[in-house]
């Protein structure tokens, strides 16, 4: 069964794609995100949809990648290339010719806040969780990237603190989302969104979008998009990722997160 489903609202000029994994709270496996960009494409080459609304289904945008699993690279050259393969995918959100709108309630976790990070427009739920890794075995991707949306210091402080995170109240304060809603409100505000989006023609739409875009491109938005797995990559041949990975080991998963967050 497909991870991800389309449904288009044609009279209303949108269409939403909603992450359909939720017994994993829509992580993001192989299967999901060739999906997702299947969709993505097919949405892209059709005139009668002006925006395209990303969501996820079981009341949780995305808890991003599986933690364990994101490190079993064999080498330090090989590592690198499957970080720059996933920033690949959110370079392609960045540079979709049409606006996305993510529509985030619940948790959104780790290389979830990337997707989001690179697409348009956000609505939040009021008490979303939008969370950074529960424990530290990376070297920056996710905050150098956020940080041309919410600022240097906010940055910082969840790049340095293991599980920090912001609520969808915050992450709106900050200039990280355009709203912040009651949970239930989340899809419909979304929604409301889209529609006045495709009152404006789509191809001053992929104009404004072109040159906005382009602004931040010469600020270096891309740059840092992709110099972050460099970073990363890097950060995983430290002598204290084996330290943290034997922590792990001993502590288990949730004894290492009470660990490194000091409950």
């Amino acid at each position: 069964m497909p991870l991800v489903s389309t449904e288009r609202f044609e009279a209303e000029r949108y269409a939403t794609v909603t992450l359909d994994r939720p017994e994993k709270l829509n992580a993001f496996n192989n299967e999901l995100l060739d999906d997702l960009f299947s969709a993505l494409d097919a949405l892209a080459k059709d005139d009668a949809v002006s925006s395209v609304i990303i969501r996820g289904s079981g009341g949780n945008f995305s808890a991003g990648y599986d933690v364990v699993s994101g490190y079993a690279s064999a080498s330090a050259y090989a590592d690198w290339r499957n970080l720059q393969e996933k920033i690949d995918l959110w370079e392609r959100i960045w540079k979709y010719p049409k606006p996305l709108i993510a529509a985030v309630e619940g948790h959104c976790l780790g290389g979830a806040t990337m997707l989001v990070a690179c697409c348009d427009l956000v609505v939040v739920s009021e008490t979303a969780n939008i969370g950074w890794p529960s424990i530290p075995l990376g070297g920056g991707l996710l905050s150098t990237v956020s940080l041309w949306h919410i600022g240097m210091r906010k940055a910082k402080e969840l790049s340095y603190i293991a599980g920090n995170g912001m609520t969808g109240v915050e992450a709106t304060q900050l200039g990280w989302a355009n709203q912040a809603v009651p949970a239930e409100e989340t899809t419909e505000a979304a929604a409301t969104l889209a529609r006045r989006v495709g009152r404006t023609p789509l191809d001053l739409l992929y104009l404004k979008k072109n040159a906005l875009n382009r602004v931040f491109d010469r600020q270096g938005f891309t740059e840092a998009l992709r110099a972050g797995a460099e970073w990363d990559s890097i950060s995983h041949t430290a002598e204290s990722i084996d330290a943290v990975k034997a922590q792990m080991a001993e502590l288990g998963l949730k004894g290492a997160i009470r660990h490194f967050s000091g409950d």
